[in-house]
């Protein structure tokens, strides 16, 4: 028995033995084709077995197989899964390449977590730092116009420092903008605008667009979330990336806007412009002209040649000027260890293209800094500094090009007296004339932006079912603003006609300083389960659990000081002022709430999600009740069930549909304007608290109700979305070079705001005119969003790569509480009334008659049938023959709507053997129309180059200047009138560039980038739109920014003096070791 028991041990052992005999280890280090990159995490696993590892943080593995083992598979996330056959190697390297192919790709906005995007329910869009163009002022809001699907972002001013709009999906308020929640890693930045951070360091851009995907960021998440990923070093050697461009800049015209040049004053027979005296039009010593006598009769024709007494100055020439912008970038980073960091310093300089303007300089520097203090805890360090110092005119670029137009061409704006003074006004050169040189000559703006965005990031994986992770930040903006004002006493013509610009004759300053903070704290809990690993259950089901509690504080102090009186030397400080005033605004709110949502997926087949955020606000439900937002998700992968296999799920690999509901909210609060936005407007989040206002009589100060009350009951204003649709992977030819892969995705939205806040009108009795109120019952909007990214050619030496974004949403007010329409008014702009049940952006006003029978809505013609013989049709409007103006209803209707019908952009981008990069981007803007304004206003004085074109009355043909002038005057003078509502849709050359990298092409060891580039902006416009950009909008650039003055939300599709963008040419080099 002894015996035998030995003899079985023995041969038990031996078999082990021979078993482990068998096994052997495998070992090597995984990396990236694109770049070499050390790749951490990769799953290497034994082909046809449960044996499998993963790479540490260096990339490296090590695996032991058995003897007969034949194949090693390596996969990750957004990385083509790899098999290499083992053979008789012990060392095996392997480089991965990226696969666009697949769906899969980790995405945190919305979340809360990183989330596999083959299994979410809701709609990400995501963009790599590789498909942002290199834009030559270097800003993140830039980069990201035409780049996501469904979002209206456009760029409305070309301006120094002057930011994009931004609206996601619909508009949700009418009093805050349409400014989405900015996060920087996780962390909420309110304080610092988003075109004052670095491009150069940004990882990646995600954007969840509604309140569908937003509801985990409660009251602050209706109008999207832009969340901007930082860079973070890779495991290896330390990387040292320099890149340097310089561009040009010059602004558009698409129109060829002009002057006219010809006129039509009163001459003498040599031609030569007369004055209203009878004789010959000149200008005093003091630089001012004569009255002349404009010819704007019935037969007054835009015909008479300027000469030699009175040249022809091209105003466009004098005021605009070619531009250069400098930007340099150098990021350090790497990791080592258990050790990663990333460190990018950036400077840009950019000139104004207005002769005499100042410039923008800003630079950043970026710290992000990862650090495994023990096992599975994370601490994570970023900080960002940007400082800009502009001297530029900045958001008053608008004003300054109204004063241009306004002025006569025979002025010429460089004009100066003998002494070498430049003259304010031009006398009879125009009603509304005013020389901007002189603003230049005499104003000095300084505008100082200091912004600082430390945070720390804590994670602690404590076990498998358990993950710990909190985030704190802060975002300090600290804006000093200055306008100097000289004294303007030794100016002849200023002290003649008592003209000056700024505090008065005598000078002044005007400081406005801000500082704005707010702070995130986020601490989260995550609870995951996986019933087959963790329970031994044959069911493939996993779970997630997110708890979170976020607190946000936000403070905003702002001092106003005045100083009047200047000596006439310089330099000069406020203490040498004859007087001052100071004044001071504090704005302060304080919000907190928590998070549950609850995850539960099955296998890789389908997942639903459901849960809510609850706030608390000192600013809505009396500072003391909480605002639920429900939310909840679902998808299923129809591609991963079993009858989906063979030519189908070859054709079609991924098929994916999903749906989403939630609610999100936006903070009540209400904005005052200031001195030309140079510092932006200032927040009021008291309409809840009763306040008062202040004043002085009589040497003494007094305080008074407010024109518009508070309200301690306000509530929250609260979207309501459902958004359902489809993620899908095609391969048109597998395998092949041509269409091998699409990727695409397709969302429907629909939309419904509540609570939304207005004032409302209160009765005389109450001794107030109106108080905040969530007057407007409701706002809705839909839309569509689609996202096609195609490989069109993937050969082996040349790729080409198309990626198509579509999206169109409509926004409208469904109901007041008392029904009334809410009329718009901005001083001399055009009229925007929002109306129940009509569509935001609608503009009313006059339009022209298109018959001579036409009746009003009562059915009453508007020309006699008595009168029909003295009116013809002329471009298909009714003019009377005799007086040849063009005839306008008497009563205001719906002209139309502002807002496009649909915009798409297309990026192409090819790639010959690694070492040429071509690329372009074009972005479509249909059914779009905009209210050309500062035609409008140009048309009122005959300064527009329509002035110059004939046309036909009466069987006479002429440039007739009482037809021109009758579509500003007609029915009421500087009416809103349907001739100045254009289509402005266009198709733009947005970006183009071509970058050749001489290291690869030349296989240059030490490098790792060698690159030289050239990149183009705005190249071709093509457009019906007769002003100077179809893009540039007034009023709306404030949806970029947090500091969005009330109303902007509404106002859109102005363009009212709006400066045009630029076109750039930027040249580039960028090294890499």
């Amino acid at each position: 028995m002894r015996k035998s028991l030995w003899v079985g041990l023995l041969l038990a052992g031996l078999s082990c033995t021979t078993a482990f005999a068998q096994d052997r280890t495998i070992t090597g280090r995984v990396t990236l084709s694109d770049d070499g990159s050390i790749m951490p995490g990769v799953s290497v696993a034994l082909k046809g077995s449960t044996r499998g590892t993963n790479t540490d943080g260096n990339g490296n593995y090590s695996i032991s197989i058995p003897s007969n083992g034949s194949k090693l598979v390596f996969s990750f996330v957004g990385i083509a899964t790899q098999e290499i056959t083992i053979g008789n190697q012990s060392v095996v390297d392997v480089q991965l390449k990226s696969d666009s192919r697949q769906l899969s790709e980790v995405v945190v906005t919305g979340t809360g977590v990183a989330t596999d995007k083959k299994k979410l329910g809701i709609s990400v869009e995501s963009i790599t730092a590789a498909r942002l163009p290199a834009i030559s002022n270097a800003t993140i809001d830039q980069a990201l116009v035409g780049k996501i699907a469904g979002a209206q972002i456009s760029s409305s001013s070309g301006a120094p420092g002057a930011p994009v709009s931004i609206q996601l999906r619909g508009i949700n308020t009418l009093g805050g903008g349409t400014q989405p929640l900015i996060l920087i890693d996780g962390v909420e930045v309110t304080s610092t605008a988003l075109n004052a951070l670095d491009l150069s360091n940004v990882e990646r851009v995600e954007v969840v667009q509604g309140a569908a995907s937003a509801t985990i960021y409660g009251a602050q998440g209706a109008n999207g979330v832009i969340q901007i990923f930082t860079k973070r070093g890779k495991q290896g050697a330390t990387r040292i990336d320099f890149s340097s461009r310089v561009s040009q800049d010059s602004y558009i015209n698409v129109a060829d806007v002009h002057k006219p040049f010809n006129h039509s004053f009163a001459t003498d027979a040599q031609g030569n412009i007369l004055d209203n005296t009878g004789k010959l039009l000149t200008k005093n010593d003091l630089g001012l002209w004569g009255q002349v006598t404009w010819e704007r009769e019935a037969n007054s024709q835009n015909n008479k040649p300027y000469n030699d007494k009175t040249p022809y100055y091209d105003h466009f020439a004098q005021m605009f000027r070619s531009a250069s912008t400098l930007n340099n970038s150098l990021n350090i980073s790497g990791a080592t260890g258990k050790t990663d960091y990333s460190f990018t310093m950036t400077n840009i300089n950019q000139q104004s293209v207005i002769n005499s303007d100042g410039n923008l300089n800003r630079s950043n520097f970026s710290a992000n800094i990862g650090i495994e203090l023990f096992k599975n805890f994370t601490l994570r360090s970023t900080t960002q500094f940007a400082y800009t110092n502009s001297t530029s005119f900045g958001a008053d670029a608008g004003g300054f090009l109204s004063s241009a137009l306004y002025t006569w061409p025979f002025a010429d704006l460089n004009n100066k007296d003998k002494d070498g003074n430049p003259t304010y006004k031009y006398g009879g050169a125009g009603t509304n004339s005013s020389n901007p040189f002189y603003q230049t000559y005499y104003q000095n703006y300084s505008t100082k932006v200091l912004d600082v965005i430390p945070s720390l990031n804590l994670n602690y994986k404590v076990s498998k079912f358990l993950e710990l992770d909190y985030k704190y930040g802060v975002n300090h903006s600290r804006i000093d603003f200055e306008r100097f004002s000289q004294n303007q006493e030794s100016n002849p013509s200023s002290v003649a006609k008592n003209w000056y610009v700024g505090e008065g004759l005598t000078g002044g300053i005007a400081q406005r300083n801000t500082n704005r903070t707010n702070q995130n704290s986020l601490v989260s809990a995550f609870i995951r389960t996986d019933f087959q690993k963790d329970f031994g259950l044959n069911i493939p089901i996993t779970t997630s659990t997110q708890l979170a509690f976020d607190w946000r504080r936000y403070d905003f102090n702002r001092d106003f000081i005045n100083y009047t009186g200047l000596p006439r030397y310089q330099p000069v400080n406020g203490a040498q002022a004859q007087s001052n005033n100071i004044s001071t605004w504090r704005d302060q709110f304080l919000t907190y709430g928590y998070l549950v949502n609850q995850r539960i997926e099955y296998s890789e087949i389908l997942g639903v999600t459901g849960g809510f955020r609850a706030d608390y606000s000192s600013v809505f439900n009396e500072g003391r009740k909480a605002n639920v937002f429900p939310r909840g998700d679902g998808y299923i992968r129809l591609s991963k069930l079993g009858f989906w296999n063979g030519a189908l799920a070859d054709v079609l690999p991924e098929f994916k549909l999903r749906a989403a509901y939630g609610e999100a909210g936006i903070q009540p609060v209400t904005y005052f304007g200031g001195i030309g936005g140079f510092y932006g407007s200032f927040p009021n989040h008291y309409i809840r608290t009763t306040t008062l206002g202040t004043g002085n009589y009589d040497n003494g100060a007094y305080l008074s109700l407010n024109a518009v009350a508070s309200n301690p009951a306000l509530k929250v204003e609260v979207s309501k979305e459902l958004e359902f649709g489809f993620d899908l992977g095609i391969q048109p030819n597998k395998g092949g070079t041509i269409l091998p892969y699409i990727n695409a995705n397709v969302t429907v939205w629909n939309r419904k705001g509540q609570d939304i806040i207005w004032p409302s009108a209160q009765a005389p009795t109450t001794g107030i005119q109106s108080k905040y109120d969530n007057y407007i019952v409701g706002l809705s909007s839909s839309g569509v969003q689609a996202t096609v990214d195609a490989q069109v050619y993937h050969g082996t030496a040349l790729t080409w790569d198309l990626v198509t974004t579509f999206g169109t949403q409509k926004s409208y007010l469904d109901q007041t509480a008392d029904g009334k329409a809410i009329p718009l008014t901005w001083g001399s702009a055009a009229t925007y009334t929002l109306r129940p049940g009509e569509q935001i952006g609608t503009i009313y006003g006059y339009k022209a008659i298109t018959s001579v029978d036409q009746t009003d809505p009562s059915g009453n013609r508007y020309i006699p049938a008595s009168d029909a013989a003295k009116y013809e049709l002329v471009d298909g409007r009714i003019v009377n023959t005799a007086s040849k103006q063009v005839q306008f209803t008497s009563d205001k209707y719906s002209l139309g709507v502002t807002a496009p019908k649909f915009n798409m952009s297309f990026t192409n981008r090819f790639n010959f053997k690694r070492w040429l990069d071509v690329s372009f981007q074009i972005d479509w803007t249909a059914g779009q129309s905009t209210y050309n304004q500062t035609k409008e206003w140009m048309y009122s004085e005959g300064l527009h180059n329509d002035f110059d074109k004939p046309v036909t009355i009466g069987g006479q043909s002429g440039n007739w200047v009482a037809y021109y002038r009758s579509f500003y005057d007609a029915s009421e003078s500087n009416g809103t009138k349907d001739y100045f509502l254009e289509n402005s849709s266009f198709l733009r050359l947005r970006n183009a560039s071509v970058a050749v990298d001489f290291a690869q092409l030349f296989d240059i060891k030490f490098l790792r980038r060698l690159q030289l580039s050239y990149t183009g902006r705005n190249l071709l416009t093509l457009t019906k739109y007769t002003g100077l950009d179809p893009e540039a909008n007034q009023n709306v650039s404030g949806g970029g920014t947090g500091s969005a003055a009330g109303q902007v939300a509404a106002q859109r599709g102005l363009d009212f003096w709006s400066f045009p963008n630029v076109k750039t040419h930027q040249i580039g080099i960028s090294f890499g070791f």
